[in-house]
């Protein structure tokens, strides 16, 4: 089955990665967090457990694999293991360490949350639901999502984190989870229009724990070409369907297929973060950077087990259409491993690469290389004494100002114009932007200040304080 934006199989129910929270954080909405809930009594342990096998027998993604599951928590249960537990987030957190104990599946979990039930399955199983919209039938039922919900999404700016033009051109976008809010797709489109004219765009999805992919899809389809490409088949077990997702033909903002494109990762990046990271890796579309991710394979869905409490399961496969290579416990590797914490500087560096390998233009082709030598210096930093770094301190000649910050020489250029980080190429040498800032002695042994700017004649500073 091929589905689009308006196919009914858009998975906006799945990809989340729901951590199992405390009971402090899991109250309802409209409910005070100091309010204490009943404690749990062994009648709702035996019931919630109950429903919870029940769940995983009928619907987890392998029939055998679910059966087992189920087994493990009944065996808990009879062997006792939560008979001391009042506290229903207590009671939610054991179940879901019990639950992952079997085979590591990190969408399983459970949660105490009265104020939000979870879906109830009709006999044909877990469907897939459409697309978000505005109108009736969108998410959450015939007047779109909750209102609670839609609000929280807002105040989040749909998990659509900083965006931002880097030196060089280079486009970033901080995507700290795909929402499904009907409002996310104006929200996306208005970033997108942002970075347009950006020569490459950096996704830092290293903090993306997962949402709906949706907007995954709908991101991913920007810069692929109209021509709508298979980028993912999935084997819902539940309700016994299967199915190809593809690119959309038709987007909201600006398409760009051939713009360079990298994606940062962590071993956080899950689930609807690793779908969007192992689509585009497949594709040959992008260049991913950072650690492998967390290996949150599957589609879940959050079910009411009853008494206040709700499941995450999974209960589909998703694969890649050609190979059949999934990515659940083993992640999605990066094409450029390294430190997550370094991962945004080696991306900058990367970007700034292909781009000069592109221009025509030498004057830009340098500028871009000499900022990617200060970004490559940035992302393995060099440690510069501290007594050499207070020798530099002081005011030069034109008021140009350096002081040190935290191990750090800071420049400003005139009065009045904001301090700026110097990043160390040596002992002596600094970059700046594109300019170069050098420290030398004269004859009487005092500190000079030479300026190199990317045009034009280097000059010299003396030290007047």
């Amino acid at each position: 089955m091929r589905f689009t934006h308006r196919s009914a199989c858009a998975l906006t129910v799945c990809w989340t990665l729901i951590a199992a929270t405390r009971a402090d954080s899991q109250t309802p909405s409209g409910t005070s967090n100091t309010a204490s809930p009943a404690p749990v009594t062994a009648t709702v342990r035996r019931s919630v457990v109950g429903s919870l096998a029940e769940q995983l027998t009928r619907h987890y993604v392998d029939a055998d694999t679910g059966a087992m599951i189920a087994k493990h928590v009944r065996d808990r249960l009879a062997a006792g293991a939560y008979d001391t537990i009042s506290s229903p987030g207590r009671f939610a957190e054991a179940l879901t360490v019990d639950l992952r104990a079997v085979n590591g599946d990190r969408h399983l979990n459970v949660t105490y949350n009265p104020g939000s039930p979870g879906q109830r399955p009709g006999p044909e199983g877990i469907r897939m639901m459409g697309p978000p919209t505005r109108g009736p039938g969108g998410p959450g039922g015939p007047g779109g999502p909750p209102p609670n919900a839609a609000i929280a999404a807002r105040r989040t700016n749909f998990s659509l984190g900083r965006v931002d033009i880097l030196p060089g051109n280079v486009g970033y976008m901080d995507i700290r989870g795909f929402a499904g809010s009907p409002e996310v797709v104006d929200a996306i489109k208005s970033a997108l229009d942002y970075l347009h004219n950006t020569d490459a765009i950096i996704f830092d999805l290293r903090r993306n724990g997962g949402g709906s992919p949706f907007s995954v899809n709908m991101i991913i389809s920007h810069f692929t070409t109209a021509d709508t490409i298979p980028s993912l088949t999935v084997k819902n077990r539940s309700a016994h369907e299967t199915f190809t997702r593809y690119t959309l033909a038709s987007v909201p903002g600006p398409r760009r297929p051939t713009v360079p494109l990298y994606v940062l990762t962590s071993g956080a990046t899950a689930s609807a973060g690793e779908d969007f990271t192992f689509v585009l890796k497949n594709m040959k579309r992008a260049t991913i950077v950072g650690g492998t991710t967390a290996g949150a394979g599957h589609n879940n869905a959050v079910l009411d087990l009853g008494e206040g409490f709700n499941a995450s399961v999974s209960f589909t496969r998703v694969m890649d259409p050609k190979t059949g290579a999934e990515w659940e416990r083993v992640g999605v590797t990066p094409d450029v491993p390294v430190d997550p914490a370094r991962a945004l500087d080696v991306a900058h560096a990367l970007a700034l690469k292909t781009i000069a390998a592109a221009t025509t233009d030498a004057r830009w082709r340098r500028m871009l290389d000499l900022t990617r030598e200060g970004i490559e210096a940035q992302a393995s930093p060099r440690t510069v004494p501290a007594a050499t770094l207070g020798a530099y301190a002081g005011e030069y000649e034109t008021g140009r100002t350096l002081t040190v910050d935290n191990g750090r020489l800071l420049y400003s250029p005139r009065p009045g114009f904001l301090a700026e980080p110097l990043i160390a190429l040596s002992d002596s040498t600094f970059a700046f932007g594109a300019a170069r800032l050098s420290f030398e002695r004269d004859a009487g042994g005092g500190i000079r200040l030479r300026v190199t700017p990317l045009d034009g004649e280097p000059l010299t500073y003396a030290r007047v304080k």
